[in-house]
């Protein structure tokens, strides 16, 4: 009997069906997910350290996720450097409530305690992919990033149609966002290595999702696809 795994089913059941539109430099954005303080290892020990447990069983324990996040903050920055550098809109989304009292912050994350008014540590930009002036930058008190916030509107008003998401956790903010992001009719790349989960497992049981979609890219093949964009219309 000839061998097939569910993988091979499922590769051959999604096909394509209606084709999309070609990407160009004015239907696609960069939209970087959380790539900030309160996502780093940092943060982890520092809040692990609050709650009493032993500092070297924190490093050990951090130690695999430090090193992949930040493989991952490097391959954010070199998204944003080659959207930049071809005109592709880059937009930042970050965990930040609108009032002084983080009272608007979203259920879920009030319950894990994550309410962080404007300016605070956990909610600043990593160095690495700091916003320029001129670019858009979103704020969530929840996991997706089209949830309780104008983002929808931001793309549709701009003529975006392709999405490069990339940023953190993988299997929680990333998914959430791009998920909605396809159900929304937006064609959403998940950029592989310029994304991690806490758990390493949980980030490769994610991506392999939506890889049978043909919705996953390396970092690589993104900026390839970014240096081929035609201009395309600026009419949405």
């Amino acid at each position: 009997m000839n061998k097939v795994s569910m993988r091979d089913i499922l590769d051959a059941a999604y096909e394509t069906k209606e084709p999309p539109p070609l990407p160009t430099i004015i239907n696609t954005a960069l939209l970087l997910i959380d790539v900030q303080n309160l996502a780093s290892p940092e943060h982890l020990k520092e809040s692990a350290l609050k709650a009493g447990l032993p500092e070297d069983g924190i490093d050990s324990a951090l130690a695999d996720y430090s090193k992949r996040f930040y493989a991952a903050v490097a391959n954010c920055a070199t998204l944003l450097q080659h959207a930049r550098q071809h005109s592709i809109a880059c937009i930042h989304v970050k965990i930040e409530a609108l009032s002084g009292s983080a009272r608007d912050t979203g259920p879920a994350h009030r319950r894990l305690g994550w309410c962080y008014p404007p300016g605070s540590k956990e909610t600043q930009f990593l160095s690495e992919v700091e916003p320029k002036d001129g670019e858009i930058v979103i704020t969530k008190t929840v996991s997706g990033a089209f949830t309780a916030t104008n983002l929808d509107s931001v793309l549709r008003h701009m003529g975006v149609q392709w999405l490069i998401i990339a940023g953190f956790e993988s299997d929680e903010c990333i998914e959430a966002t791009g998920r909605v992001a396809l159900d929304l009719g937006y064609l959403a790349l998940f950029a592989e290595d310029a994304s991690t989960a806490y758990e390493e497992d949980s980030h490769k049981h994610t991506m392999a999702k939506y890889q049978s979609w043909g919705l996953v890219r390396s970092t690589e093949k993104l900026v390839d696809m970014m240096s081929r964009l035609t201009a395309g219309s600026n009419t949405p």
